[in-house]
């Protein structure tokens, strides 16, 4: 991600636009951070993060016995634990190749 300040950014917009449209630009201004990014990345995160939630409280239901499932306790377990696992496998290949 690339990272600027408010006054760069409004010196060079269309530069941060070319950017912005392969990869997020965070911007600061003053304590704050925004970030500017392809409509189309942020509505993947954002479906992203949905369908997560969703698989979370399903889980989280079954664990606590409001739903019913098929998989027995370690099924289970063993399930939440790979995703999990490929959840922060993926923030650690995001933050590798510098986003």
């Amino acid at each position: 991600m690339n990272n600027t300040n408010s006054r760069t950014f409004r010196t060079k917009l269309s530069e941060f636009f070319d950017i912005a449209a392969k990869k997020p630009v965070a911007i600061a201004r003053g304590s704050d951070r925004f970030v500017l990014m392809n409509e189309n990345e942020y509505l993947n995160l954002k479906d992203e993060v949905l369908s997560l939630q969703r698989n979370l409280i399903s889980m989280l239901e079954v664990r606590s016995g409001k739903s019913e499932t098929s998989a027995n306790s370690e099924e289970f377990s063993e399930i939440f634990d790979n995703i999990s696992a490929k959840i922060k496998k993926k923030h650690k290949v995001k933050k590798a190749a510098g986003e």
